[in-house]
């Protein structure tokens, strides 16, 4: 069978680009083809990414964002070659959801998922967001979702409209965070089933294979700081001085670390690499943490400015959310102290990630 999947893929997000390919992949694992509709609305171009839109002066953005300009027109050519080298995508670009109304992909079953793909504030006009509900598939054929993620708990009623109605059209629907569950409840839909997020349904050596890249000779703390949050990099600093550690540092976001390696330019395969070899991991990523738990490295993460409703969920289900997440650089410390019991927590993804797959090849050949 065809899957046609619809996802947040081009984005320059090392989770999004992972987890686009973990779909593929596992898809491609149950005997099935997979393809990605290349749909790239307005929101998450590279011009709205590279260039918002305001009432500044050109020549005052350019002093400003110049240089965050130019590291964004590298990290998009490094998406594009990710992509082009590992995703099959569709042949046409559609660039909103009429486009894909007049001329709709041919598969058997279509697919919507993970990530955020039924986030409202993802900036795109409300026909757009009707895409990641696969409005657009034809009648009788089948609409599955897996692990779809909201974003946000609370709806206005135009939402919670959209959510109804495009919901009860699935027939086979499932969520990345467990709060999701409640959220399809809240709108009529009682059949609901909470999946692992696509990056966790290949394990550690798959991983590692995929990323096929060499592991750091030296000792260190690696950092993912996707907020630019200080209390990330004092966490860290404190850890390598205790520990006598050397601090990687992704600084994509030109938020650097002194006296770190701080690393600009990465590729998927390096985040893959420097979680898996990693001494400790500080983040506020959801995958950051999703991959950290995958290759049962010892990590520490801290709430992001929005949307964690999705780390909250996976440190639950693995029951570490009382001694990973931290709000202080004390409690940082002191939790890089205490080692997680890995015996424990990989019992409960093993059978998180069995299931996953269970529900999964029960909603394509059903």
């Amino acid at each position: 069978m065809k899957v046609e999947i619809i996802t947040l893929h081009r984005i320059t997000n090392f989770g999004s680009m992972l987890q686009t390919y973990a779909t593929q992949a596992a898809i491609e694992k149950l005997g099935h083809s997979a393809e990605v509709l290349d749909f790239v609305p307005d929101g998450i171009t590279f011009k709205r990414g590279c260039w918002p839109k305001n009432d500044v002066p050109a020549w005052k953005k350019l002093i400003k964002l110049g240089p965050l300009f130019v590291v964004n027109v590298i990290q998009y050519n490094i998406l594009d070659r990710f992509l082009s080298k590992y995703i099959h995508t569709t042949p046409k670009r559609y660039g909103c959801y009429q486009d894909i109304l007049d001329d709709i992909p041919q598969a058997d079953a279509y697919l919507s998922g993970s990530d955020q793909v039924w986030n409202t504030q993802n900036n795109n006009p409300k026909d757009d967001l009707k895409a990641y509900y696969l409005g657009f598939a034809p009648e009788g054929k089948k609409r599955i979702a897996y692990a779809g993620s909201f974003g946000k708990n609370n709806f206005t009623e135009d939402e919670s409209a959209i959510i109804r109605e495009y919901i009860a059209k699935y027939d086979h629907v499932a969520v990345r965070e467990d709060d999701g569950l409640d959220i399809l409840e809240r709108h009529g839909f009682h059949n609901g089933v909470h999946v692992v997020d696509p990056t966790l349904l290949l394990n550690a050596e798959e991983w590692t294979k995929f990323a096929n890249k060499k592991a750091p000779k030296e000792k260190y703390v690696f950092v993912y700081n996707l907020n630019r949050n200080a209390l990330i990099k004092e966490i860290a600093q404190k850890i390598a001085a205790e520990r006598g550690l050397k601090i990687i540092n992704f600084a994509d976001s030109m938020d650097f670390i002194p006296g770190a390696k701080n690393r600009l330019f990465n590729t998927a395969m390096d985040f893959i690499n420097y979680i898996a070899n990693a001494e400790v991991v500080v983040t506020d990523s959801f995958h950051g943490t999703a991959f950290s738990i995958n290759f049962s490295k010892q990590f520490i993460c801290i709430k992001a400015p929005r949307y964690n409703s999705r780390l909250e969920s996976i440190l639950r289900q693995t029951g570490l959310i009382y001694t990973r997440m931290v709000g202080s650089a004390e409690e940082g410390l002191e939790a890089s102290r205490q080692l997680i019991d890995y015996s424990k927590v990989n019992a409960i993804m093993g059978e998180a990630r069995k299931k996953s797959y269970e529900y999964l090849k029960n909603a394509i050949e059903s």
